[in-house]
């Protein structure tokens, strides 16, 4: 019994701390990432895109703000209660929620599935309370949002699409070609909203 527990008290800091490098990975990727200009979009090509994001999906409603987001992300923290600890918390709960997007960079639209995002900025806002409806005392908030219509750069790796149209004629002509921005293993979709 005692091993098990000791066995899911390094499981849990493991899982901890490969959450923190994956964070701390997919930050410098992006910082680093070559910007991909849209005469550039090929099959396999990595790098930086910017673009306008939206969505032809019903888009969550970020708690607090009452604002429709493309993605947002919502930490809850706890405090400790001990004004001698000076200001130790605990993190409640982390969530992000969001929707298969489309970027348009110039002419060419890329989507980009919801499931793959990892945040690395937006918009923040921040609540002295639970912003999911718990317990408002000793807890805060914080949301950060990508609404529609922001400017985005998104990280991640190019794929083709093909997209027949129904309406041309039935020949090699009648294809057209879309992008899907795609995360590798251990390196999801970067993403980051303008502040401004």
């Amino acid at each position: 019994m005692i091993t098990a527990i000791g066995m899911l008290g390094v499981a849990g800091v493991s899982l901890f701390a490969t959450m923190n490098r994956l964070g701390g990975n997919v930050e410098k990727a992006f910082k680093t990432a070559p910007a991909l200009a849209e005469a550039a979009f090929a099959e396999g090509a990595y790098g930086k895109i910017t673009g306008i994001a939206s969505s032809t999906k019903k888009l969550p409603v970020a708690p607090g703000l009452e604002l429709p987001c493309l993605v947002y992300e919502l930490v809850v923290h706890q405090s400790s209660g001990d004004p001698r600890s000076g200001g130790d918390y605990r993190t409640l709960h982390s969530e992000v929620v969001a929707v298969d997007m489309e970027i348009t960079v110039g002419n060419t639209v890329v989507r980009v599935d919801a499931h793959d995002i990892y945040l690395v900025s937006g918009p923040i806002y921040d609540s002295p309370t639970d912003l999911r409806g718990g317990s408002p005392f000793g807890h805060s908030s914080r949301i950060r949002f990508v609404p529609p219509g922001a400017t985005v750069h998104v990280v991640g790796t190019l794929t083709v699409e093909v997209d027949n149209d129904p309406t041309a004629p039935r020949d090699y002509r009648s294809v057209a070609t879309r992008y899907r921005m795609i995360g590798k293993r251990g390196q999801p979709i970067a993403l980051a909203a303008d502040l401004g």
